[in-house]
């Protein structure tokens, strides 16, 4: 019981949350359920009632005048309830399917601005499984919850009803009908339980399924699946998952047969000794025909439109919420805008300062970096070198503030970045990461990407990042898309055209700090050639912090800073790491090999 009354009220908790929001998107649905419940109540009273008088008529004064009136109301009036009914119900779709989508752009939308950090963990990679199937192949969405409502409002407004009818004529057909329930009860609670458990168990085993039939399937696979001959492999992936999913749902299904027979049984013994009871009583003359006819009726509404309806529709609400829960859940992860509201003022930028900076991932022991002391002056560029692990990309992660500092602090005009605004901090950055995407939209849409009510035209950072001759080509110029999901003419990029873009963007955004992290991996040694020898010019004596595993590549930046073993090892200029001998020494000479210059010293 105690466990039945907590899971009411946080159902009740749940069911005000969405139909707050509903209620913001459409002011009217909440009044449109109520007014579907209130109808949906009128209904059975038309088919208990009107057939008692008729058949006193017809045994009585067979008056048939009033016996045709009797039978227009029985039969108009159901008419126009039902067709009253459908007309709300499609009214409530409408709405419905509005409020749904709402839901998904708001979920949308917080994958958008939950921490990074929510985007790699598994915790909330789960939660935002679980967020999506629990808000549509297991509840139904508002529309699952609004119709469970319905039902159960509809069955305590006529249990009332049907208890005055009923009670005067037989209180033990109610005690019977009670039993018979209460095992319906709890076989639909066993049901619902073996429900529940399947949920629990799919957030994972969706996740393979999606990327099995959804991903793969996608633009970025294809060429590897056709020159690997991967399609079997991928099969057999594929197999391997559904027989995982139809094992589990095979174990639910036997659980749940179990139960709904038990049900079955429960509610045919109830009918027969109420069948039976009502019969003994008509045949002693206790009760008349209409009045036999009446309370079968109504035992019947009593028993499934009322007393199961109730009891396995508030259980069915109660697992539909704690679906639905999950969408709550996943929305109150903290959003990177959260916390301080500092404004950085961009003219007034003097640099970076790393102090005594130390980091490890969430729920890892061992640190990635340990005491990063780094000053950066404003218009300086630096490169970041060491060996993979080193923790190069993670410095710069935490730069752009995609991950916070376990230890330290990251300083600009002498203040801890997370006293500002995530979103005024960030517009100090325009950052290229290996890892880079560009979205199907057109080219200048991605190069305006977060900059999109600027007039100006990006036809200069077409040319500085090397790419003016090929946007120059295309029969759209800038207004090309990009892909053909949305278009059949859009363009594929090539690797190298496609980093391009991504350098011309961050160009673009003339942010006073640059990030770029291996922004030439894509790119022959010309095209890196032509990005380097006016690299002074993209970045407009900017700050600068560049990543790179080419170390002949560091040297017009004014410092290399050298990452070993978690910590900064070395720092200075090409020449000067070179005469250290310590370890950019050593990587420099295991490059050596592959540069047609030989090492200077």
């Amino acid at each position: 019981m105690k466990a039945l009354l907590s899971g009411i009220k946080r159902s009740a908790d749940i069911c005000r949350y969405f139909y707050r929001f509903a209620r913001g998107r459409k002011p009217s649905y909440p009044l449109w359920v109520c007014v579907n419940i209130i109808l949906t109540s009128l209904l059975p009273f038309i088919a208990m009632l009107l057939p008692k008088y008729i058949i006193d008529e017809l045994t009585g004064s067979r008056d048939i005048e009033r016996l045709v009136i009797l039978a227009v109301v029985l039969v108009g009036g159901t008419f126009v309830m039902e067709n009253l009914i459908l007309l709300i119900q499609e009214h409530r779709k409408v709405q419905e399917d509005d409020i749904a989508r709402a839901l998904e752009l708001a979920m949308s939308k917080k994958a958008m601005t939950v921490k990074f950090e929510c985007t790699e963990t598994e915790a909330a990679l789960s939660a935002r499984q679980k967020a999506e199937t629990g808000m549509s192949w297991y509840s139904g969405g508002i529309k699952g919850m609004s119709e469970c409502l319905v039902k159960i409002g509809t069955g305590f407004c006529v249990i009332f009803g049907v208890i005055f009818l009923v009670v005067r004529i037989s209180p033990l057909l109610l005690l019977l009908s009670l039993i018979a329930v209460s095992v319906n009860a709890v076989c639909t609670s066993g049901i619902n339980h073996a429900a529940q458990e399947v949920f629990e168990k799919t957030p994972a085993i969706n996740k393979f399924y999606s990327y099995i039939y959804t991903k793969i399937s996608g633009r970025e696979y294809a060429k590897e699946l056709r020159l690997y001959d991967a399609g079997e492999l991928v099969e057999k992936k594929a197999v391997e998952n559904a027989k995982e999913l139809n094992k589990m749902d095979n174990e639910c299904a036997k659980k749940q047969f179990g139960f709904g027979l038990a049900a079955s049984i429960a509610s045919a013994a109830g009918y027969g000794i109420s069948y039976g009871y009502l019969g003994i009583l008509a045949l002693k003359g206790k009760i008349s025909v209409s009045e036999f006819v009446m309370c079968i009726t109504a035992m019947e509404v009593f028993t499934n439109d009322c007393l199961i309806a109730v009891i396995t529709n508030l259980q069915q609400l109660i697992m539909k919420c704690n679906f639905m829960g999950a969408f709550i859940e996943y929305m109150k992860l903290e959003d990177e805008q959260e916390g301080a509201s500092g404004r950085p003022e961009e003219e007034a930028f003097d640099g970076i300062e790393f102090e005594h900076v130390s980091f490890k991932y969430p729920g890892r022991s061992e640190y990635i970096l340990k005491d990063i002391n780094l000053k950066i002056g404003r218009g300086e560029s630096i490169s970041l070198v060491g060996r993979n692990g080193s923790g190069k990309s993670t410095l710069v992660k935490l730069l752009c503030r995609l991950y916070e500092v376990t230890e330290g602090s990251i300083k600009i005009y002498g203040r801890d970045i997370r006293e500002y605004s995530y979103e005024e901090y960030i517009r100090l950055l325009s950052v290229v990461f290996q890892d880079f995407k560009l979205f199907g939209y057109s080219l200048d849409e991605n190069i305006k990407l977060g900059n999109i009510n600027r007039e100006d035209k990006p036809d200069t950072v077409y040319g500085l990042s090397g790419i003016d001759g090929w946007v120059d080509s295309l029969k759209k110029k800038g207004d090309t898309m990009l892909y053909k999901e949305f278009d059949e003419e859009g363009v594929e990029p090539s690797g190298g055209q496609a980093q391009k873009l991504a350098i011309a963007r961050a160009v673009y955004r003339d942010s006073p700090v640059v990030i770029l992290d291996e922004p030439t991996a894509s790119l022959d040694p010309v095209a890196e050639y032509e990005i380097y020898s006016r690299f002074n010019e993209l970045i407009k004596n900017k700050t600068a912090v560049y990543i790179s595993h080419r170390l002949s590549s560091c040297r017009f930046c004014d410092r290399i800073v050298v990452l070993d073993d978690h910590t900064i090892r070395e720092t200075g200029s090409h020449n000067e790491l070179l005469k250290m001998k310590g370890v950019y020494e050593e990587m420099f000479r295991s490059q050596a090999k592959w540069y047609d210059e030989q090492p200077a010293y």
